[in-house]
């Protein structure tokens, strides 16, 4: 009875230790994995830097709009710059209120890339506030997200530009700015 007890405990111990083991192989796999997956993210994200020093290296053929919509914006601008006949940049500006913003969003083959968003604002008397939010995009998914030089969570502020991005690169066939952007 006792050969038996030890052979089941000899038994039991081997499972144990090879569990374990594979438990640190698989974190030391899952590891390289996460490794992997932001290095990837990071070439992305130079790779978007370039597209986007690029874009705004070239003399680029500029088209300007102006809307306003009650509740929404007052002078509001719309620029589209083309490489050849393709959309590369969108800068839409406007202003409401006390507060005003400058958004850049930069494509790549009608794909929005990167998102550049500056709102200024404060009240009438008093001190007013800056905010700059980057966006580096991928296939539709954010790679980073930015506020000022720290890294944020993307959160619906990141997901929110995309879909306004989308929008406003849309709405160059109608110019309907403000359905675009007021909805």
């Amino acid at each position: 009875m006792t050969f038996y007890k030890t052979l089941v405990l000899i038994a039991l111990s081997f499972n144990v230790t090879t569990g374990a083991f594979a438990q640190i192989r698989k974190s030391a796999s899952s590891q390289q994995n996460l490794t992997s997956d932001r290095q990837m993210a990071d070439q992305a994200i130079l790779s978007i830097r370039e597209a986007v020093q690029n874009t705004n290296s070239k003399k680029l053929k500029k088209e300007h709009h102006t809307y306003e919509a009650d509740g929404c914006v007052e002078e509001g601008v719309v620029d589209y710059y083309f490489d050849g006949k393709a959309i590369v940049k969108i800068v839409e500006s406007g202003s409401i209120g006390d507060g005003s913003w400058v958004n850049e969003y930069y494509y790549q083959s009608g794909k929005v890339i990167f998102c550049f968003e500056t709102i200024t604002g404060g009240p009438a008397i008093g001190e007013v506030t800056k905010k700059e939010y980057r966006f580096y995009i991928k296939d539709g998914r954010i790679l980073k997200a930015m506020e000022g030089k720290r890294i944020i969570k993307t959160d619906s502020k990141a997901s929110e530009s995309i879909a306004t991005a989308k929008n406003i690169f849309n709405a160059y066939a109608s110019k309907d700015f403000a359905g675009a952007l007021c909805n």
